[in-house]
């Protein structure tokens, strides 16, 4: 009922911006027999107005920012989020990092003594690798994908967002690209009737926001294995 009350009050603006305009207009024929030029002007006013306040009501009760089926995050959260991760990996504290955040898992059998690290293309990764070694030589690589959460102009897209591949091959491991995802979006904003009262930027003026979100692969290595970096990233190993 509630929301009924700014549609109301506008009708009631509506309906009285009319009923003047109306009777200043029959004055006006009953004198000269037609409409003059600056009531023909105030016609056109009358409906201007009646436009705005329709536009102003509907603007309020239906805001044009309306995100559908994503959730809403804010930005600095997911900065602190990255961080928290980033430094608790660098400190080999795995065990303190949510559950959620791990995107996928692998395990490999390594016989070797030498180990290198590549990427399956040229292409620049935004992929930090960390590396912890092990206190026994066990045999075993352990490789963990993390992923913090990702956004667009403040929507969660994360679950959109795929995890890189990662193969062993005699003594080598490739970190595959992450397989693409095409996202297409559609942004509405308040009609120029409405902003320029309000003072909202035009559709032309937004910018997109990007949170791509902090992404680890962190790798479990036996500890007398050597590793051979080439993947023209700066691998680190826990502190």
């Amino acid at each position: 009922m509630i929301g009924m009350i700014p549609l109301l009050i506008t009708a009631m603006i509506i309906i009285g911006i009319v009923v003047l305009s109306t009777k200043a207009m029959k004055r006006t024929i009953n004198r000269k027999g037609k409409i003059s030029y600056s009531h023909r002007v105030l016609w056109i006013f009358s409906g201007y107005v009646a436009i705005l306040l329709i536009c102003v009501v509907l603007a309020a009760i239906q805001p044009a920012k309306i995100v559908e089926g994503r959730e809403k995050v804010d930005s600095g959260e997911l900065e602190s989020e990255s961080l928290n991760l980033y430094e608790a990996v660098k400190e080999g504290k795995i065990n303190q990092v949510d559950k959620k955040l791990i995107r996928k898992q692998w395990q490999f059998t390594v016989t070797g003594k030498k180990l290198s690290i590549a990427f399956d293309n040229d292409e620049y990764q935004n992929i930090s690798i960390i590396v912890e070694r092990k206190q026994t030589n066990d045999g075993t690589l352990e490789a963990v994908f993390y992923k913090t959460s990702s956004s667009v102009n403040g929507m969660e897209i994360s679950e959109l967002a795929n995890p890189p591949g990662l193969t062993l091959t005699g003594d080598s491991l490739t970190i595959k690209n992450p397989k693409a995802s095409k996202l297409a979006f559609t942004e509405f904003s308040s009609p120029f009737s409405v902003s320029q009262f309000t003072g909202e930027a035009s559709l032309f003026d937004h910018d997109t926001d990007i949170t791509h979100g902090q992404s680890i692969l962190y790798l479990r290595i036996p500890k007398d294995l050597e590793l051979l970096d080439q993947s023209n990233q700066d691998i680190q190993f826990v502190e």
